[in-house]
């Protein structure tokens, strides 16, 4: 019992100062509890999100590149890219839209359903920067996570390298944000399942 009280005080700790890396006004993290063994699983998607890659899946270095969300369910909205080596980097929201006055707002990645979102957008003071694919060139994807709680970091490992291009990249991401908790404001209230729904969408740079 002492160690599980440990594991879940170091990770509030871990909540807040990561929040607090991020953006000020960013109330709510997630950090990771408990972990379990990695296996396959089917990705949850009770909200139907769905992602697309504007103009095409397909692109090269240096060119600029939208992500379109839809959803069925109200929820709040993250995007984590995977590249070619398995670095996995938090796309939305990102450190630029939360330094902005509107990402002091909790609500300011909230999704609703039949309003397509597009990431980035110039017209969304949110998403109002510009998205240029980098190398290194191969096979990568999207994850989009919507969670009906407020949320706007994730804290995911990279993946290994041997599993991009497969559908264990999908799983591996998929099964370590499964073991994210939300840590609340008040200090000693219980961590918060996500509830995640899940949509990947691969894609390949060229040179």
């Amino acid at each position: 019992m002492d160690s599980i009280k440990k594991a879940v005080a170091f990770a509030a700790v871990l909540s807040l100062s990561s929040a607090g890396a991020f953006a000020q006004g960013v109330t709510r993290n997630v950090t990771v509890v408990n972990p379990s063994s990695l296996s396959e699983i089917t990705a949850d998607n009770a909200a139907g999100v769905a992602i697309d890659i504007v103009p095409s899946d397909q692109f090269a270095i240096g060119a600029k590149v939208v992500f379109r969300v839809t959803t069925k369910k109200p929820g709040y909205l993250i995007l984590v890219d995977v590249d070619a080596s398995g670095k996995v980097t938090q796309r939305y929201p990102n450190l630029y839209s939360m330094a902005l006055p509107a990402g002091a707002s909790e609500n300011a990645n909230l999704v609703q359903p039949g309003k397509p979102v597009a990431i980035p957008d110039l017209s969304n003071p949110f998403a109002h920067f510009e998205y240029i694919a980098e190398a290194p060139a191969g096979q990568g994807l999207i994850l989009a996570l919507l969670s009906p709680k407020p949320v706007h970091v994730v804290d995911l490992p990279d993946v290994p390298q041997e599993m991009i291009g497969t559908n264990a990249a999908a799983n591996f991401l998929c099964d370590a944000a499964r073991r994210l908790r939300i840590a609340g404001r008040d200090a000693g209230a219980p961590l918060a399942d996500p509830q995640w729904s899940f949509a990947v969408k691969s894609y390949s740079i060229t040179p």
